[in-house]
């Protein structure tokens, strides 16, 4: 899955209908040509896979977990990340929502990388933007705040085509690197049917020293290709 914040990897829907809810329960199974977090490969530019649950229940509670295979540090070590997430999500008006919560990261060989953070957003039918803060980011003792924006258009029954910006701004912890941003973003188009989705995104994101990745010759652009089948 690529970095564009999307549901199977950091919290609530991207488009929280505003109608009634029902509780409903789900998981996926996918395979990505290159883990993009926030712009950065977490998998050393390789394919790995990922798997993911979610619930949502009637009264605005949510919950996900999500298990992506990454390779961090200097020495390319393979390891599994784990993601789990909660909030609550309620609504405004009939189409603005809004939501809250936590997210909760670790890694099951780097541990000191582990990390959390916390969100709130507002979403619409076809968008939503979020803020997230973290005191640790991926433990290095720096404070950073996350603001994301989505989008996903239809472009027909099978087709959406959906876009994302993003900007990780250090808030405290580094004085020397104190309100430095690392932008990222990505467009793509998804084809889903029934139960299967391919996806292909163009990701692109700068070079940042936060996170524990090994960076080689590969350009700070790519293309994701990826497929899932949820369940």
């Amino acid at each position: 899955m690529p970095a564009a914040g999307l549901r199977v990897a950091l919290g609530p829907s991207l488009f929280l209908a505003c109608g009634v809810a029902l509780a409903q329960a789900g998981g996926s199974v996918a395979l990505l040509s290159d883990y993009r977090w926030r712009g950065v490969s977490l998998s050393d530019d390789r394919p790995t896979y990922q798997l993911s649950a979610t619930y949502d229940h009637p009264s605005g509670w949510f919950g996900g977990a999500s298990l992506t295979g990454v390779a961090l540090g200097p020495y390319d070590r393979r390891q599994v990340q784990l993601l789990g997430y909660a909030g609550y999500a309620g609504r405004l008006s009939e189409r603005l929502g809004w939501e809250a919560g936590a997210t909760g990261v670790h890694f099951s060989v780097d541990s000191r990388y582990d990390y959390g953070e916390a969100f709130a957003g507002l979403n619409g039918e076809r968008w939503n933007m979020r803020l997230h803060y973290s005191p640790d980011y991926f433990g290095r003792g720096m404070r950073t705040a996350y603001a994301e924006f989505n989008v996903g258009v239809p472009l027909s029954a099978l087709v959406r085509a959906t876009a994302h910006a993003g900007a990780l701004v250090r808030v405290g912890g580094s004085p020397a690197e104190d309100g430095r941003a690392d932008l990222d973003g990505s467009i793509g188009l998804a084809i889903a049917r029934d139960a299967w989705e391919v996806r292909i995104d163009w990701v692109a994101g700068g070079r940042s020293s936060i996170y524990p990745t090994a960076y080689g010759p590969a350009a700070n652009s790519t293309l994701v290709l990826s497929a899932s089948f949820a369940f």
